[in-house]
């Protein structure tokens, strides 16, 4: 097929995507601004000076790669869930099945659209909170690695959630009772050596764990549950579960009548 076609459809979803969540910008990026705002002041500055330093960083730097991950997740998730659940709904994803349009693009158009509005929801929660820290960055290059992947490995599972799903109550299951208690309890607000055991062992079966230990290593050069296994593991596993989504596309599961 030709490039210029593929191009031309890559290129038309993706902005309808982000034209449909900049739209909504006060519903779809500022709820995350003020979420982690709130944590920055109540958690990182109100509580944050009894505590201390954590991590070798004060309180409030020792919790903003977290916020930031966390902002960046829950928005890649969330576009790309309800984006293909109303493309389901509407039933115009058939017209691309039908399209001279292969199922890997149709994944990549809807995943891509997911990691700009969850980079974009990140930065704006980075630039909201970097004047309530000290923060100086010191591994740019990896971070940005961290941050992409987690938004794309994200982009995908929310494919999955909206290609099950039966309804719009089914698309905020999975993130309302998995993904953020995940996160909450992937060392957001503390490390987990100082948990009590077993649950400190436990807590590294939570995938959330290594990535939010490699997105703060990458800023505050400390990271002690993950180490190199994030970037190791994150790769893998996005590369994993993007497959799955582009197979079930392709075999038009839960699309098809």
């Amino acid at each position: 097929m030709n490039a210029t076609i593929l191009w031309n459809a890559y290129q038309g979803l993706v902005i309808k995507q982000v034209r449909r969540f900049l739209r909504s910008w006060v519903q779809n990026l500022l709820p995350s601004v003020v979420t982690a705002s709130l944590f920055m002041l109540i958690f990182g500055h109100f509580v944050g000076r009894d505590l201390g330093r954590m991590g070798g960083a004060d309180y409030a730097d020792y919790i903003m790669p977290g916020l930031v991950l966390f902002a960046v997740v829950t928005n890649a998730y969330n576009n790309s869930t309800l984006a293909f659940f109303g493309a389901r709904l509407q039933r115009h994803i058939e017209e691309m099945l039908v399209a001279p349009m292969p199922a890997w693009l149709i994944v990549a158009g809807f995943a891509t659209a997911g990691v700009l509005r969850g980079l974009m929801a990140g930065a704006l929660v980075l630039l909201i909170a970097l004047p309530m820290t000290s923060l100086e960055i010191r591994h740019l290059g990896s971070g940005l690695l961290v941050a992409v992947l987690s938004a794309l490995l994200f982009s995908f599972a929310g494919l999955l959630n909206g290609i099950f799903a039966r309804s719009f109550d089914d698309t905020s299951v999975i993130a309302t009772f998995l993904l953020t208690p995940l996160i909450y309890l992937g060392g957001v607000f503390y490390p987990i050596e100082r948990l009590p055991a077993p649950w400190d062992t436990v807590s590294l079966a939570n995938p959330m764990v290594y990535i939010v230990d490699g997105f703060r290593y990458s800023l505050l050069d400390d990271g002690t549950a993950g180490g190199g296994w994030t970037f190791l593991v994150l790769p893998l596993v996005t590369a994993m579960t993007g497959l799955l989504a582009w197979w079930l596309v392709a075999r038009g599961i839960r699309i098809k009548p």
